[in-house]
């Protein structure tokens, strides 16, 4: 799990559309607009790529009815791993796996704008990821459930600074959804560089 800063969903395919809030705190609608607009020109594409799509539908069909015992321990086994700072495999998979390497590309090619990127399935587990997470379930945090089992298309926290870098960022929850079917299949979060958001 990410340090919670900025959260939003903007409407499925189309993340400009006008849709339902849900934030932590009041947000500054400057703000909101500017991230909301930051989204949709960012993610968008990658968000619809056959590849993506194909990667979280895999995933979920893997895990269909798997227990909430085995998401539990499974989880365990990371944030153990994660805590001790030594080797964790199940990461290692994950962060190598293909659908990683794509969203690192976007990261990469975003001119700073996009910082991280967390893509979850259906039940909040990651599919892939761009940088560390000290868990590997997401399904009992409001980045997944507010997108996924609510009803907000758009779900904020305050922007917070970065220890590293200084930089303020915020994290945009967004779902991500099967253009075929039109359902929702899972759930991206990108990390954002508020101060490069308008360029």
């Amino acid at each position: 799990m990410t340090q919670a800063r900025y959260w939003i969903a903007g409407c499925a395919i189309s993340l400009l559309c006008a849709g339902t809030l849900s934030m932590a705190s009041a947000a500054d609608p400057a703000l909101e607009g500017a991230v909301r607009k930051a989204v949709s020109q960012q993610a968008q594409p990658w968000l619809t790529d056959p590849a993506v799509v194909a990667a979280v539908k895999s995933q979920n069909s893997k895990n269909a009815g798997i227990a909430q015992a085995k998401i539990d321990e499974m989880d365990n086994k990371w944030k153990a791993a994660a805590k001790a700072g030594g080797a964790n495999p199940a990461f290692d998979e994950v962060s190598a796996n293909a659908v990683s390497k794509q969203l690192k590309q976007v990261v990469a090619g975003s001119n700073g704008r996009i910082v991280e990127i967390l893509l979850m399935d259906d039940h909040g587990l990651n599919v892939g990821q761009t940088a560390g997470t000290s868990d590997f379930w997401q399904g009992d945090e409001p980045k997944w459930q507010k997108i996924f089992t609510g009803n907000a298309d758009l779900y904020m926290t305050d922007p917070e600074k970065d220890d590293k870098t200084g930089a303020m960022l915020t994290e945009a929850s967004v779902p991500v959804m099967d253009p075929a079917g039109k359902q929702k299949i899972g759930v991206a979060m990108i990390v954002l560089d508020t101060a490069k958001l308008g360029q």
